[in-house]
């Protein structure tokens, strides 16, 4: 038996069945549920060049797939932050062909294979990548913000750069009962002012909920907050409005909105995604004028009390803003950066690709 290694160049030529079942059965994160795939390719967040993915099978059936996307280096990495860690170098009009998104904060490579199986598939993947990004002329390859300490390995074990990128951050809340709970075990100084900020909420006549599909004119006006926020803070390239409202509606049932508003007027807001056992804050919109507490602490607390609510094991909270997120609760964990070394410069090549098959044993 063999597995074969396809290159496709759109989802729509994946069975939609076939592949929810597939990444049912890896439990990989919502970053790769058929949704978000969809959402990342029809409606891109950030420039996109080309979408690959690359897909693995055997005798047939799907048992590994992982989305690429060549993009320029300047809308990837604008401040900085893989030529700080990982070497990346942007000599001016330089692409990387990178997976996942930039906006996905668990990458990694789902599989339904284990063991050596899987070490094969790792290795089968890096080298189709490699080929397609030298086939594009592209500087790099990698995958970004990974935190699979076996992804990790096998990428190491094959020669590619593994440095510490980013924190992630998150919280266990299967120690606690519930909000108040939550909030008690924080350190002092945190717990005072979370328990300040709440009670300025309570004093206002603002309302908090959290709305599921189908969502009506809120999203798009929460997408432009959310732009108009992020562009305050200077990558207002990183969530633009359109795209963004296109996104989450692509998304379907994963989304959920945390949202504050007044007489009918949005105040702040979260686009939030929530899986399994799961909660994920994944873009934030907040008018800072409209409220004498802080927007985001408080929408914060409403995350917790969603999720304790309705039985949710975990919150994630994404990357950057580390001391804000330290005092909410949250807690760091490093994702690393797998990258190529710089490939030697060379013309594109536009060709059709056919799948190729791997020697990789069978995966079960």
């Amino acid at each position: 038996m063999s597995i074969s290694i396809h290159i496709l160049d759109t989802l729509d030529d994946i069975p939609r069945d076939a592949y929810i079942r597939f990444h049912e059965k890896s439990r990989a994160s919502f970053f790769y549920d058929w949704r978000f795939l969809q959402a990342a390719e029809k409606s891109p967040l950030l420039t996109t060049k080309k979408t690959w993915y690359i897909m693995a099978t055997d005798n047939g059936e799907l048992c590994a797939l992982m989305p690429s996307y060549l993009q320029d280096l300047a809308v990837v990495d604008p401040f900085g932050v893989l030529k700080e860690t990982a070497n990346i170098m942007n000599e001016g009009t330089d692409t990387g062909l990178f997976s996942h998104i930039m906006h996905c904060f668990d990458s990694s490579i789902p599989s339904v294979a284990d063991g050596d199986a899987y070490a094969a598939i790792c290795g089968a993947f890096f080298r189709a990548l490699e080929d397609l990004a030298r086939d594009a002329g592209a500087s790099y390859y990698g995958i970004l913000n990974v935190g699979d300490a076996r992804l990790r390995q096998h990428a190491a074990g094959l020669g590619l750069r593994v440095n510490h990128m980013l924190d992630r951050f998150y919280a266990d809340l299967t120690p606690f009962r519930d909000l108040d709970h939550f909030i008690g075990n924080l350190p002092r100084e945190p717990r005072q002012k979370m328990h300040r900020q709440l009670r300025k909420f309570a004093d206002s006549s603002i309302e908090a909920r959290f709305l599921a599909p189908p969502f009506d004119a809120r999203l798009e006006e929460l997408c432009r907050m959310c732009f108009e926020t992020t562009e305050k803070h200077g990558t207002p390239q990183y969530f633009p409005a359109v795209p963004l409202a296109r996104f989450a509606r692509l998304c379907g049932d994963l989304v959920r909105l945390n949202v504050m508003e007044h007489e009918g007027r949005l105040v702040s807001g979260m686009i939030c995604f929530e899986e399994r056992q799961t909660l994920h804050l994944w873009s934030a919109g907040m008018r800072y004028d409209s409220s004498d507490f802080s927007p985001y602490a408080v929408g914060v607390a409403k995350a917790y009390e969603y999720a304790f609510a309705h039985s949710l094991q975990r919150i994630e909270a994404g990357r950057l803003n580390a001391r804000i997120k330290l005092r909410l609760g949250f807690v760091p964990e490093p994702i690393y950066a797998i990258t190529s070394e710089r490939l030697p410069a060379r013309p594109a090549v536009h060709h059709a690709r056919q799948p190729a098959t791997s020697a990789a044993p069978a995966c079960l």
